[in-house]
């Protein structure tokens, strides 16, 4: 049992690594030279949603602990829109760009195509909704055993 939790975190995360480089492979082919593959992966997560700083972490759309840095970059780079709260003057809130919105459509159309050939190449042997509510599952799971230990 203890292999098994290892290894859904070790997948876990070089299948992260490796959805990056996809998204950089597909940046560098559209000749999108100013974004990384994990700001182009915030601007992905965020999509419509308009969001502070902080909120970008808790929500998970960005894992690490430069996002202060990545979305200064994406601000300058004319991705990103930073707006003051109606309610909350102090509070920043961000919001994606047209540039920002064009360059996740062309993104969104990529990955679209390339579930599309994983659904085919798994059809009959696996159900990719299954999976992902699997891991859903592990993942409420470590967060309410971190909850709970406190």
């Amino acid at each position: 049992m203890k292999n098994s939790c290892v290894d859904i975190s070790i997948y876990g995360e070089r299948n992260y690594k490796l959805f990056l480089d996809i998204i950089k492979r597909e940046i560098d082919k559209l000749k999108y030279t100013d974004i990384t593959a994990i700001q182009a992966l915030i601007l992905l997560n965020l999509g419509d949603n308009v969001v502070t700083i902080s909120e970008v972490i808790s929500r998970g759309y960005y894992i690490g602990s430069n996002a202060s840095y990545n979305v200064k970059k994406l601000v300058k780079s004319g991705y990103i829109t930073q707006v003051s709260s109606d309610y909350d003057k102090r509070a920043v809130l961000l919001k994606l760009t047209p540039k920002a919105t064009t360059l996740c459509a062309k993104i969104d159309k990529s990955i679209e195509a390339q579930m599309n050939g994983l659904e085919k190449t798994i059809k009959g042997k696996l159900d990719l909704k299954s999976g992902i509510e699997f891991l859903k599952t592990i993942e409420r799971f470590w967060q309410n055993l971190l909850q709970t230990r406190i």
